[in-house]
């Protein structure tokens, strides 16, 4: 009877369900001022009461708690209690963001692209110039951010190679991408040099986006023996 729904004898709640075993606790600095003077007791005492109950429970928890903000700054705007800080702040551990350890990327990007092709039955890969702007983007939500894109690019590009032209706006607008065409003629030249050098241009970027000369002639739509001796032709290898 202590609020509406409740059950008769009490509900366990997230300390007493972990009772025994690991409590991990997310946006720590968001919890409100006066519920940290009840969870400070919680980590002092190592005992709670129940919402309505009547006894106090002893726990054997071992307390986790992450945060993005700068707890040590809430303490001193008054926002963050003191001793809860110095409570929870016994072994502390710093993870840098994503922007700080560019070398992990690839690896996020692997991990999450075998997650989402699975989920959505597709067999969908980056090309490596899309790793490249990944590597130069900042990433200001970190790996959230980074997982969210590449869901969404394994949903919304046509091809089983994705480029960056599948890459959205609000990436490209950083500055990270470079020229998103590509394809250029350098003056006004005669036709047959002109075809030749976007021919030649379409060629490097197949070499760079597709691993064999058949998926090459695939999506170019001309013969593998072709791309090959056009290839010589241009002197451009893999």
């Amino acid at each position: 009877g202590a609020f509406t729904g409740a059950r008769k004898g009490g509900k366990p709640g997230y300390f007493e369900m972990a009772d025994g075993g690991t409590l991990f606790l997310d946006e720590i600095g968001e919890l409100p001022y006066d519920l940290q003077a009840k969870f400070l007791r919680v980590l002092q005492h190592t005992e709670f009461n129940r919402v309505g109950g009547q006894r106090f429970r002893k726990i054997n928890v071992r307390i986790i708690a992450a945060t993005n903000r700068d707890l040590l700054e809430m303490v001193r705007e008054k926002s963050f209690r003191e001793d809860l800080y110095y409570r929870l702040n016994v072994v502390p551990l710093a993870l840098p963001p994503l922007r700080d350890r560019v070398e992990d990327i690839q690896f996020l990007v692997a991990h999450f692209l075998k997650i989402f092709n699975e989920s959505y039955n597709m067999k969908k890969r980056f090309s490596p110039d899309v790793i490249d702007v990944f590597e130069k983007y900042t990433w200001p939500g970190n790996i959230r951010e980074l997982r969210n894109l590449v869901e969404r690019m394994i949903v919304m590009s046509p091809d089983d190679v994705m480029t960056r032209l599948d890459l959205p706006e609000s990436i490209c607008d950083s500055g990270v991408c470079g020229e998103r065409t590509g394809i250029s003629v350098p003056a006004i030249i005669p036709l047959k040099e002109a075809l030749e050098s976007v021919e030649k241009q379409l060629i490097e970027r197949a070499y760079e986006v597709y691993p064999t000369t058949r998926e090459m002639a695939k999506y170019l739509k001309i013969s593998a023996p072709s791309i090959v001796r056009k290839a010589a032709k241009y002197g451009i290898k893999k």
